[in-house]
């Protein structure tokens, strides 16, 4: 049963990062464009979605900040490893606090004008909470199982 929520979880997050992406595959698949109005009108409801802070490359920009993509590339990468991982075990809180320490002293120190905005710092910022937050959902997934006795 674990295994299989593994695998779904990690599939769900394929697709939403795939989303994030479109517009990078829009040339090599035409047909995808009917989907970018669907997953841009997704992604306005959890980021931002501000101009100067999307990634662009060549032209291409995803449909989330710099932040937000780290965060969900992050919960990818996460999710890949939670494939093969054995068993995973967060005793409190303490470690998903800490994942989001840099990325609010990064927000604090930007929005208080001690520096501009930098893409890469909000990326990696994020990419460190997606990787601890995906992992932690999970361990409450496991958790949830467990009590309910459906676990392997």
């Amino acid at each position: 049963m674990q295994q299989r929520i593994r695998v779904i979880l990690f599939l769900l997050i394929i697709i939403w990062v795939f989303g994030i992406f479109i517009e990078f595959f829009i040339p090599l698949q035409n047909n995808l464009a009917y989907l970018f109005p669907f997953f841009e009108g997704i992604y306005s409801t959890v980021c931002h979605q501000q101009l100067e802070k999307l990634i662009n490359i060549n032209g291409y920009q995803t449909l989330v900040c710099s932040r937000c993509a780290g965060i969900y590339l992050g919960g990818l990468l996460s999710s890949f490893i939670l494939l093969f991982a054995f068993k995973i075990n967060f005793k409190n809180g303490k470690l998903i606090l800490a994942a989001s320490i840099p990325m609010l002293v990064d927000v604090l120190l930007y929005s208080s004008g001690f520096y501009d905005y930098t893409k890469s710092i909000a990326f990696v910022t994020g990419l460190f909470f997606g990787f601890i937050g995906i992992a932690y959902i999970y361990n409450g997934l496991q958790i949830l199982l467990v009590r309910n006795g459906k676990s392997e």
